[in-house]
């Protein structure tokens, strides 16, 4: 990967910790990193886009761009307009404070910037800490055991359509009890709504993290839980395969 072309995206915002230990560990696979990322947090956006008016991307230094807008808007930038005559070979998005496990993905703007990665036809990976979001002492464990996790997923052919989602768990190098293939959870976020106000005009509320759903044996969650590095191969393609021929029979 010495001579590939890595572009870093996330969804908390170019000053955050997750992103510059991600860029360290990219630094350790090739020389040619850039960063191009939302210039303020930018979590539950996941594959949103600005749609209607102008953004701007500000230039930090040679490598580093902050983005008022979306992580896809940034990875659109990137790819079309920053580094338009050499694409990126790779995207890393992260690393998330915070996990992304189960249905998380489908709400998470880390995983949005790895989705529109997918679909510019670029090998793509969100990578996210359990636990991160209450401040981490296991940092760390990224540029340790990032580029190695990375090199060895590339050493296989993957499907058309898809990213893989890492999440890592909230332990040392030396306790990371090893790398397991996973699937997504069932648990999902959004369901903890608080009312903070309520007149005869409207209700105030807000939407907290709390999860639900189960926590099964083979899935992401379960095994970052028990200490794994959890890998899954996400596919951005939603079309329910094994249905087809049900529908097509009816219609």
């Amino acid at each position: 990967m010495n001579q590939s072309r890595i572009l870093i995206c996330n969804d908390d915002g170019i000053k955050a910790e997750g992103i510059r230990m991600l860029e360290l560990a990219a630094l350790r696979l090739s020389d040619d990193v850039w960063v191009v990322a939302p210039a303020a947090e930018q979590s539950g956006k996941a594959h949103s886009f600005t749609a209607k008016g102008d953004l701007e991307a500000v230039k930090i230094d040679d490598r580093h761009f902050a983005v008022n807008g979306t992580p896809t808007d940034c990875v659109l930038f990137a790819c079309n307009v920053l580094l338009k005559d050499r694409k990126p070979d790779f995207i890393f998005s992260g690393v998330n404070h915070g996990s992304n496990l189960g249905f998380d993905v489908i709400y998470s703007g880390t995983t949005g910037a790895a989705i529109e990665g997918t679909l510019q036809g670029i090998r793509s990976f969100s990578f996210s800490l359990y636990g991160a979001k209450r401040g981490s002492d296991f940092w760390p464990v990224i540029p340790e055991l990032l580029p190695s996790i990375v090199e060895k997923a590339l050493t296989i052919d993957w499907p058309e359509r898809t990213f893989l989602n890492i999440n890592f768990p909230e332990r040392s190098v030396r306790d990371v009890a090893g790398v397991r293939v996973t699937r997504l959870s069932s648990r999902k976020i959004g369901d903890d709504i608080q009312i903070t106000k309520q007149t005869t005009q409207g209700i105030s509320f807000n939407i907290g993290y709390a999860r639900n759903g189960e926590t099964e044996p083979d899935s992401d969650t379960y095994a970052v839980q028990n200490g794994f590095v959890s890998v899954t191969p996400v596919s951005v393609d939603m079309t329910a395969f094994s249905r087809l021929a049900d529908f097509q029979k009816v219609f």
